[in-house]
């Protein structure tokens, strides 16, 4: 049985420039979950991204859609947004989804964002966490 965890955009990111984080999301121990809201998040940096790794933007969204992650409709968790909301909606709206997956699912946010320790969510992980 893997363990469930939810992943925000700037994870993905990583893996997609080449960082550390590329080989944990293809760790089997492990079911990564994300939002729809946050795959669409990610694919608005791939030009950037592709500049950054000097790789064109189709390898890129090729590699995107390899990493094994399980993509969350809002309906599935929008009965946890209201409070996701109420804890990083005037911190940063754009990050509402995820920790609204996160608060619904009970499971770890893996980010890098601080802006999750600032809103108060306690079940967080650092990329280093898996070393």
């Amino acid at each position: 049985m893997s363990i469930k965890i939810v992943v925000d955009a700037n994870v993905i990111i990583s893996a997609l420039i080449g960082g550390s984080s590329r080989d944990i999301l293809f760790d089997h121990r492990y079911d990564f979950l994300t939002t729809k809201f946050t795959l669409e998040e990610v694919k608005k940096y791939i030009p950037e991204i592709a500049k950054k790794s000097d790789t064109d933007e189709k390898f890129i969204m090729e590699t995107l859609e390899l990493i094994p992650l399980t993509i969350k409709k809002r309906n599935f968790y929008e009965e946890s947004l209201n409070e996701a909301e109420e804890m990083i909606g005037e911190i940063d709206e754009k990050d509402v989804d995820i920790l609204g997956l996160a608060i619904e699912t009970n499971n770890y946010l893996w980010s890098q964002d601080k802006d999750f320790e600032k809103a108060g969510y306690e079940k967080l992980l650092k990329t280093k966490d898996f070393f």
